[in-house]
């Protein structure tokens, strides 16, 4: 079975192809194929997937044999003009021991076949280490969620603050890396538009949601309309998620889409 794959659903607005890299064993020694230890309150994963939380946030480590099944899909996709999406059902950058972290391999697969790739991560100046390996077809983009550290640290606890994943993507965009922000799910709407004023210098495209998985009283047609004039007032592109559209009935937007890239004027 490929471990490059076509998202589908809601996934499938932020990327035409992804890898997970990153699982969780169970204490019986079963094997999950996702797992992340940041520990998000909001996380849809383990509900979506079917893993119990304590297990998916608990012993994380990459999946069995992904470099060498990477490394035998990647001829399959050599010079496409769709960005690999690293990653949906965990994160490429978590607190994990160097021994069970397989990021920079991944990705010097992916450049080794000429395969273009984003990365999206709440794991902040963690994945700079990294950004030698990023080409002009490879973007790098952060959960933009809370805009205080205090309520970060809450509800995301073992993601990077805000402040450092903010920090991260402005070193990204001072070495030229194209750079965009996830602003889903938005848990506060006031946060989300206080970190579209914060980031707009160095963000090259928001794309836009709004929470799911999780009821609400947010009036969803007034955060997107809110929204829409600042990405417009800092004339940042941007992209509104159908879950959000919905709500902007007769509301005009321009949605920008960077999930490919252009190869040979195409």
């Amino acid at each position: 079975m490929s471990v490059i794959y076509e998202p589908q659903g809601r996934a499938r607005e932020y990327a035409h192809l992804a890898v997970n890299l990153y699982g969780s064993i169970g204490p019986d020694g079963k094997e999950y194929p996702a797992g992340c230890v940041h520990g998000c309150t909001y996380c849809y994963v383990p509900d979506f997937m079917h893993i119990p939380r304590e297990i998916f946030h608990g012993d994380v480590r990459p999946r069995r044999d992904i470099l060498k099944r990477l490394r035998k899909d990647a001829p399959k996709f050599a010079g496409t003009d769709k960005r690999v999406l690293l990653c949906f059902a965990c994160d490429p950058y978590q607190p994990l021991p160097p021994e069970r972290d397989v990021t920079r391999a991944a990705i010097e697969i992916l450049r080794e076949f000429d395969i273009p790739f984003q990365i999206l991560t709440k794991g902040g100046l963690r994945a700079a280490r990294d950004f030698d390996l990023y080409g002009p077809n490879d973007a790098f983009a952060t959960t933009l969620t809370f805009f205080g550290d205090m309520t970060s640290l809450k509800g995301e606890p073992g993601a990077a603050l805000s402040s450092g994943r903010i920090a991260a993507i402005k070193m990204a965009r001072r070495m030229g890396i194209q750079t965009w922000a996830s602003l889903e799910p938005v848990v506060t709407p006031m946060a989300s538009w206080q970190l579209i004023r914060r980031t707009a210098d160095c963000v090259d495209l928001f794309k836009i949601g709004k929470l799911n998985h999780r009821k609400s009283e947010t009036d969803w047609r007034a955060f997107g309309i809110r929204a829409i004039e600042l990405c417009e007032k800092y004339g940042v592109p941007y992209t509104i998620k159908a879950d959000l559209a919905k709500y902007l009935d007769g509301i005009e937007f321009h949605n920008t889409d960077t999930r490919s890239i252009k190869r040979n004027g195409r």
